[in-house]
């Protein structure tokens, strides 16, 4: 394979890196939250089993907290996961065209290209396809924390499959709110960004007024206009008026809990492009008109009813029960230009319904000389892909799955070893609806996985995991006919195997008193038997097998504090290839993430992020270049006097301008020139 100059970046990074040397943090003990700490870049990571600090998770893992949140200034999801390494946007710069890539899992941007990804709201588990209208809708305002788990290592968790990985985002609670003290809480904010064209106003509550009960409710508003390339062209149109709806409530009996929450995002577009990936595309072949515009109806629902027990003089019982119900929509309408009409076979209405049923147990089965925290847990799901019209090309089925599974987590002195065991049966029902012969197919998945990471002393710590994973096919990816061409009878279920080692370092005192520095570096290998893939293209396009598929890389995370200055690295590069040597067309660019922040004072916060990628020869032999693409942010958060509780946030993406397009994008180009500016208060 080609060497890649990215990769020496990385061994030189982790070189500097590795320079680093201090005292450990206190360990936390099994079944209880870490111990207090005074390393501020070493974030709690809450989905990789019991929570700990991501230097002592035996996999990548990148966690994008509260603080980042306000840096980005996010106006979708897809900014966000720009700023993790190993994760890749597929779709564009629109609010719903989003969708994404780890490792080279996921760039497809054909039908049930994410479902090598999990991803998680709250912890329940969102998916949805519909023919270039993007995979994921959130409301980043609601988002207080995300957390991305590089490869396999947490499907024995959250489902099988997740070759690639793990996207958890958390939405805010009444806790976020309500000041030490106080019973009640809230914020309000304003916001505007001019690419793609935004205003948002929300307001968010907390009420606590007493120890065993807390809720929350929160209000935001979307108007979303353009997304503009570099050149000033519409490439994108949202045209859309998004208002949502975040609840959430908890009350605490003695040792139970029972808990309520509901989210709802409720978009209506007015001559939205269909395409919300790449647009128009007038004259993309020889009398195309383009994909058309219409009014169409994005609502994305997600409801959960919990009830928890954790009785104090019982450290083998934690359980929890969560019954959850989420449903993903799109309803496509003629839109009001009939120079611009929508293809009949992509009207009507697409649904994704799933219901889940989950119980977990945390076990602390802590003896002399060790820590050992035992979950075990049972799910049952049912997914409902529904559509008004008929489409060979959206074929409508039921998937009914059901698993068991079991994560140990076992602590001697510097050892911590993670051994995990899953089991699922799968069953896809085509319905009447599909026209080609098609019949019900049943899959299973066996999943063992084991990580270990060793501390050799007071800052260092190396790890290493193996994880097998089976990612069983989809509705879409069994009977979709494609127009033309029958579902392919005989597909299988693809087979991971993947390799995973790295080193760790956190610690102080490095070149001053008061410093601060993490770093932690991953390498990886994934061998994939019967890797589900699109084949063809048009009418004649399928799924098939690939017999093998190699993918092998490493991210690098580091960071490092002193006095009022942040500084932060991180570097992904991924490699892959089928078993003729032909290389993969998925795998993103391999990039390069620099920021600096300054703390100036105590009311403004300045900062600088840049981001350097290389460029990638698609497999129809475009050449994506690189690019250095730049950002700007500040803010300004009075700590006292009368202005105390405002927070004012200014920011320009892409400063310079750059015209680029990601290697993980069907097409291009990514939006130009992004100014953010907004206002909020907290009382």
């Amino acid at each position: 394979m080609p060497r890649h100059p990215i990769r020496g970046a990385l061994l030189a990074g982790s070189a500097c890196a590795l320079t680093f040397s201090t005292p450990l943090l206190a360990q936390e003990t099994a079944g209880t939250q870490p111990a207090p700490s005074t390393y501020v870049l070493d974030q709690i990571v809450l989905r990789a089993g019991k929570p700990k600090v991501a230097s002592e998770v035996p996999q990548s893992v990148s966690v994008v907290d509260g603080q980042q949140l306000a840096d980005i200034e996010p106006v979708h999801i897809g900014e966000v996961l720009a700023t993790v390494p190993g994760v890749a946007g597929v779709g564009s710069g629109s609010f719903f065209g989003q969708g994404f890539n780890i490792r080279g899992f996921g760039s497809s941007g054909a039908a049930a290209s994410e479902s090598g990804i999990v991803q998680l709201i709250d912890g329940e588990e969102k998916y949805f396809e519909s023919y270039r209208q993007g995979a994921l809708f959130v409301e980043p305002d609601f988002l207080r924390q995300v957390e991305v788990l590089r490869g396999p290592g947490s499907s024995t968790l959250y489902g099988s499959g997740a070759l690639g990985g793990v996207i958890a985002m958390e939405t805010i609670e009444a806790g976020d709110l309500i000041a030490e003290g106080q019973s009640f809480g809230g914020k309000a904010k304003l916001g505007y960004a001019s690419n793609p064209d935004t205003a948002l106003g929300s307001v968010a509550l907390g009420w606590r007024p007493a120890e065993d009960f807390e809720a929350l409710a929160a209000f935001a508003w979307r108007k979303l206009g353009d997304t503009k390339d570099a050149e000033g062209n519409t490439s994108i149109r949202s045209n859309s008026r998004t208002p949502n709806l975040l609840l959430k409530a908890r009350k605490t009996f003695g040792d139970h809990h029972v808990a309520f929450s509901y989210q709802h995002l409720e978009a209506k577009g007015e001559n939205q492009d269909f395409n919300q990936l790449e647009g128009a595309q007038v004259g993309l072949f020889p009398g195309f008109s383009g994909w058309g515009v219409g009014d169409i109806t994005t609502r994305d629902q997600t409801a959960r009813l919990i009830w928890g027990w954790n009785p104090d003089d019982n450290r083998y019982v934690d359980v929890t029960a969560t019954l959850s119900y989420t449903n993903t929509m799109k309803d496509v309408r003629q839109g009001d230009d009939p120079d611009e009409p929508i293809m009949p076979s992509l009207l009507g209405r697409r649904d994704y319904r799933l219901w889940k049923f989950k119980l977990a147990n945390v076990a602390d089965l802590s003896g002399a000389g060790h820590d050992h925290a035992l979950t075990t847990g049972f799910e049952l799901l049912k997914q409902d892909r529904s559509s008004s019209v008929p489409s060979a090309s959206h074929p409508e089925g039921f998937t009914r799955a059901w698993g068991v599974y079991a994560l140990s987590e076992v602590t001697w002195d510097r050892l911590t070893v993670n051994s995990g065991l899953r089991y699922e049966r799968q069953r896809t029902e085509p319905k009447d609806t599909v026209g080609f012969a098609a019949e019900e197919r049943s899959f299973e998945a066996v999943e063992p996985q084991v990580a270990a990471i060793y501390r050799l002393d007071g800052q260092w710590s190396v790890f290493g995991s193996v994880a097998f994973v089976n990612r069983m096919p989809t509705v879409d990816e069994l009977y979709d006919g494609s127009m033309a061409t029958a579902p392919n009878p005989n597909l299988k279920d693809e087979k991971g195997k993947n390799l995973e080692a790295g080193i760790s370092y956190r610690g102080n005192g490095l070149f001053a008193e008061g410093d601060e520095a993490v770093m932690k570096l991953t390498l990886f290998r994934n061998h994939i038997t019967d890797m589900i893939a699109r084949s063809g293209a048009g009418p004649s396009a399928h799924f098939t097998n690939i017999d093998r598929a190699y993918l092998r890389g490493g991210e690098l995370e580091a960071s490092y504090t002193l006095d009022a200055w942040e500084f932060g690295a991180a570097v992904s590069v991924v490699e892959g290839e089928d078993q003729d040597g032909t290389v993969l067309d998925t795998l993103p660019n391999d990039r390069v993430t620099l920021q600096a922040i300054w703390q100036a004072g105590d009311a403004w916060r300045l900062g600088l992020r840049s981001t350097l990628a290389r460029g990638r020869d698609k497999s129809d032999g475009e050449h994506r270049a690189g690019y250095g693409v730049h950002d700007v942010f500040a803010t300004w958060a009075p700590q006292s006097g009368a202005a105390a509780g405002i927070e004012v946030h200014m920011g320009i993406d892409n400063i310079a301008d750059r015209d680029y397009t990601p290697a993980s994008w069907l097409s291009g180009p990514a939006p130009g020139r992004n100014f953010k500016l907004s206002v909020s208060r907290s009382f």
